[in-house]
């Protein structure tokens, strides 16, 4: 009998092409297990310092895309290597790419030694960029963790004065003044911001700048606006503060500063529109406005000028709950008075506002004259007794403190 051999060597062919296929997977599987292993073990701690410290020589050298090539693949392997993370930050700075570096520093995590320095270099890096609403959250952010820091204080209260923010720039540094073991650089910053606040001819160069580089920053829109506003171009301020509103419409400074606009200017429906009642707002924002003096100040001038004078003192009485000092809401409280006919109670008014008038004027003329830069013990304890009448006591107390040291 004839065995035909095609059955058999078929089915040997077919084995072997099982057994093929099987081999190629395995060798696959193998590979690509080979491949995921190489990309996520990391390199133990030594072998990343050494690279780090390999990118750092090179740093120094100024070969910036190598050392950042070398930290861009440690971070590939190793992604939470803060040093590395922070170094990298620190290349892209010396290359001026300073929106890398402020990604960068901004990736380091709150637990991290890293972290304070990354807040305090992010802030550097979008100041460098122009964006100044990152950089004010990340000098508050190092202040949260450390208040005393006076580099940092001092460069938020520039970021505040230079936007026309004097409220906020005064108030931070009226807050640090507890925690200064030398509080002689804030007073005589105190002083100098109350009596020679921003002018708008001056800044109004620096704040195009900063908007033409970053265009959108509610904060730079507002000053622009109200430098035009004090320079008389009431229609471009209008054009500014409402693209501000609009951009952030329930941002505290905004609106306090439109609503101020819109009265001066007679727009009182605008006005009335952002003086709504508090509880049409935001509940966190409700809270803001209802502890702000401001506010109340200007809805009392808004019921004055509609004739509602019951409502006007009730609303001025607020303002000088949370602000007793204020000289111009004493003042005004005098004419809601005079207007209501109580002659007597406006005297009295108008009579405690000279005098609070007088000392703001001779710490102006004191100011004015250069004599804060070293001043005498007489000329604390002249500072303190007008500060004292202004209703300044914790900056009394202190120039009384220098005096008595002097």
């Amino acid at each position: 009998m004839i065995i035909n051999p095609v059955p058999a060597l078929f089915a040997e062919e077919q084995l072997l092409r099982k057994r093929l296929t099987i081999l190629i997977a395995i060798f696959c599987l193998f590979f690509l297990i080979w491949i995921f292993s190489s990309r996520s073990s990391q390199p133990d701690p030594a072998q990343a310092d050494e690279i780090i410290q390999t990118a750092e020589r090179l740093l120094a050298d100024q070969q910036r895309p190598e050392a950042i090539d070398m930290l861009l693949n440690l971070l590939v392997v190793a992604p939470d290597n803060q040093k590395a993370t922070f170094l990298l930050g620190h290349c892209y700075y010396q290359q001026k790419n300073y929106e890398q570096a402020a990604n960068q520093f901004g990736s380091i995590l709150p637990e991290s030694e890293y972290y304070q320095p990354a807040l305090l270099n992010s802030a550097k890096a979008c100041l460098k960029s122009a964006r100044m609403e990152q950089a004010e959250q990340a000098l508050k952010q190092f202040l949260h963790n450390a208040p005393a820091s006076p580099s940092v204080i001092t460069e938020l209260q520039w970021l505040y004065f230079n936007q026309f923010r004097v409220r906020e720039a005064k108030r931070l540094l009226s807050e640090a003044l507890p925690l200064s073991e030398n509080p002689y650089p804030l007073l005589y910053h105190l002083l100098q911001i109350e009596y020679f606040p921003p002018i708008a001819q001056e800044s109004i160069s620096l704040l195009k700048r900063i908007n033409d580089a970053e265009p959108g920053q509610a904060s730079i829109v507002l000053a622009l606006g109200y430098c035009y506003w004090k320079l008389g171009q009431t229609d471009r301020a209008r054009e500014l503060i409402e693209q501000s509103l609009a951009i952030n419409p329930r941002r505290l400074e905004t609106i306090l500063t439109a609503a101020d606009f819109y009265l001066e200017t007679g727009d009182l429906e605008k006005s009335q529109k952002l003086l709504q009642p508090e509880k049409d707002y935001p509940t966190e924002l409700q809270q803001q406005l209802q502890q702000d003096d401001r506010w109340h100040f200007l809805k009392s001038r808004l019921h004055f000028q509609n004739d509602d004078l019951h409502q006007s003192l009730e609303e001025i009485q607020l303002a000088l709950k949370l602000n007793p000092s204020e000289i111009k809401y004493l003042q005004h409280r005098g004419s809601v008075y005079q207007a209501s006919g109580e002659y007597e109670s406006a005297q009295k008014q108008f009579q405690q506002t000279k005098k609070m008038a007088r000392s703001y004027q001779e710490l102006y003329k004191f100011v004015a004259s250069g004599a804060l830069d070293k001043p005498s013990k007489e000329d604390c304890q002249q500072i303190a007794a007008h500060l004292e009448t202004l209703g300044k006591t914790q900056q009394a107390l202190l120039w009384k403190k220098i005096a008595a040291s002097i």
